[in-house]
């Protein structure tokens, strides 16, 4: 996991929107221009000839967009480190009355290189990126996000794709944002007798397990799939592990 160290910007407690950091939450090292933090590029869009609308995760604010001025062009302020699957260093400075910042540098702390040599490595390092940007709301910083995906990143890089890593990841992500599903009892009556669990189906409506008697009280719709005491033991298994290169390893063996 990575670390979010940093200290406190002078003469700038707020957020966005006027609300100030969340009590624990990773703060930026000042700097002349605004605050630098650690980064992940979640989205690139072309504005223009030159400049670029960025969505980062960053350790200080959490999701957040920002305008790369003539990033296109300047190799001093961003050279090739402005690219997905790289952690880096973001120096950002607030719009009042904007939510679109402007990033005047990106620095490279970590590049995973690897992961753009294998089509299977990229598309879950992509797809673990999607979910990040979709997911997170704006302006939440929580560095145990940010750590989450830097370890798909470097799991897939030494152990390659797997799907037990991918729904750890998964996992993982929804417990973090408060969205996991229920797995040890029914979202409905609050069961945890096995037997009714085991019998029942997935419904993500309701949140997760929904036992075998509630499941015939209870509308048929899309989100609801039938599944088995093995499907659900496999979930509660994959949803124990601790990082994701347990589930990689496990995946060989």
């Amino acid at each position: 996991m990575v670390s979010a160290t940093s200290t406190v910007v002078a003469g700038d407690a707020s957020r966005p929107g006027g609300a100030g950091p969340r009590a624990g939450a990773p703060s930026a090292r000042s700097t002349r221009l605004g605050f630098a933090t650690g980064a992940l590029v979640l989205r690139l869009a072309v504005s223009g000839e030159s400049d670029r609308v960025v969505t980062l995760y960053t350790e200080a604010r959490g999701k957040v967009a920002a305008f790369a001025r003539a990033a296109r062009k300047s190799r001093r302020r961003f050279g090739a480190a402005l690219a997905y699957f790289v952690l880096g260093e973001a120096v950002l400075t607030e719009r009042p009355g904007q939510e679109l910042m402007s990033l005047e540098s990106f620095s490279v702390r970590r590049y995973f290189s690897r992961l753009a040599s294998d089509i299977g490595k990229m598309a879950h390092a992509s797809y673990g990126t999607e979910l990040v940007r979709e997911l997170v709301p704006l302006f939440v910083p929580d560095a145990r996000v940010l750590a989450l995906l830097v370890e798909l990143f470097a799991t897939l890089e030494t152990n390659g794709p797997s799907a037990n890593g991918l729904r750890v990841f998964e996992l993982s992500l929804l417990h973090l944002l408060g969205l996991a599903p229920t797995l040890d009892r029914c979202g409905h009556c609050d069961t945890q007798e096995s037997g009714a669990l085991d019998g029942g189906v997935f419904d993500a409506a309701l949140g997760g397990v929904v036992c075998a008697r509630c499941a015939v009280l209870t509308p048929v719709h899309p989100a609801r799939i039938r599944w088995t005491a093995e499907d659900r033991e496999a979930l509660l298994a994959l949803a124990r592990v601790a990082h994701l290169a347990d589930a990689a390893r496990r995946a060989r063996l």
